[in-house]
Order: C-alpha cells, then sequence, then structure tokens
C-alpha cells in the first residue's frame, strides 16, 4: 500500500448546504507498505520500505520467511497480482512461500486489500508533517489491528478461502 504526506479526502457529514472543508497538505512524500496476512487465525506481518520493485519484494519475502519460520509454519500461500513490482529476483525457499496469481484488476479477491482500505479510511482527511508521521501513525494502526486478530479475520477471510489440511 502506497501511503504519504500527501491528504487523501473523504466523504463527511455535514449540515446539508455545506461545503465540507478538509485540512490540505501541498506536497508529498511516498513510502509502501507490505503487509502478509493469514486470515484464519488473523495473524500479520507488516514492514514499511521505501519502493515497490522488485528488490524490495525480495527483501520483504527473506524477512517474512524468517519471521514464518520463529513461528514454527512450514507452508504458506501468498496472493496477490501480477504487478511487476510483485515478483522477487529470487523466491526464497520455495517450500515455504507459494505464490498465487490473482487475475488482472480484481483487487476485491485479494484479502490485505480490505485491511488496506481500513487503514485508508483511518488516514484520510488527516494532514502529517512528514512521512514519518504518517509511518507512526500506521504502526499505532497496526499494532492496535494486531492485538485483535478476530478483526483482522473479519476483514479478510473471504468465503472462497479454505485452509488446506497439512
Amino acid at each position: 500500500m502506497r501511503y504519504g504526506t500527501r491528504t487523501h479526502s473523504r466523504r463527511r457529514w455535514t449540515r446539508q448546504g455545506h461545503r465540507p472543508a478538509c485540512p490540505v497538505k501541498l506536497g508529498y512524500e511516498w513510502g509502501y507498505l507490505y503487509v502478509a496476512i493469514c486470515p484464519f487465525t488473523g495473524d500479520m506481518y507488516a514492514m514499511f520500505l521505501s519502493h515497490l520493485d522488485k528488490q524490495c519484494f525480495t527483501y520483504f519475502l527473506q524477512q517474512l520467511q524468517l519471521y514464518l519460520q520463529q513461528k514454527g509454519i512450514d507452508q504458506a500461500l501468498l496472493m496477490g497480482d501480477g504487478a511487476t513490482a510483485h515478483t522477487a529476483q529470487h523466491w526464497p525457499q520455495q517450500q515455504l512461500l507459494q505464490w498465487q496469481k490473482l487475475p488482472t484488476a480484481c483487487p476485491e479477491l485479494n484479502p490485505v486489500e480490505r485491511f488496506f482500505e481500513e487503514l485508508r479510511a483511518s488516514t484520510s482527511n488527516k494532514v502529517f508533517a512528514d512521512k514519518q508521521h504518517v509511518e507512526d501513525y500506521l504502526a499505532d494502526l497496526i499494532r492496535l489491528h494486531q492485538q485483535q486478530p478476530q478483526l483482522i479475520s473479519s476483514l479478510t477471510l473471504f468465503p472462497y478461502l479454505s485452509a488446506v489440511p497439512t
């Protein structure tokens, strides 16, 4: 998910005939939030990186693999669109991480997109001084969600998903 200092305006409730006002910051700085979620358990791994490219995605996969190994998980399925940035230079340990490409232009099929929509709703209509403030705010939101795994599951456990017996 791309995040940054540019203000994103969303709908607001106001009195009839009044235009909703929202503070706006001109200019922008961007960063990218990489997230892997297990819809069945509500477990989540997140990382802030500077770019959305193959190098950063490969680094994210390596760190995700270490995280999964520490938790004793021996198999994981990652789902994503076919974006060029969502390809790794070298897949770490093929037995652990499996990749499932989703159809093009169907973000509604990707469970993590529902979580991203929650984050976007929480950051809309807010002004952040710099990228670090956005990251701090998002990190607090992520920690809040990690403390409520049932909330993550309710957002991401789509009916078409089923657990694969091990």
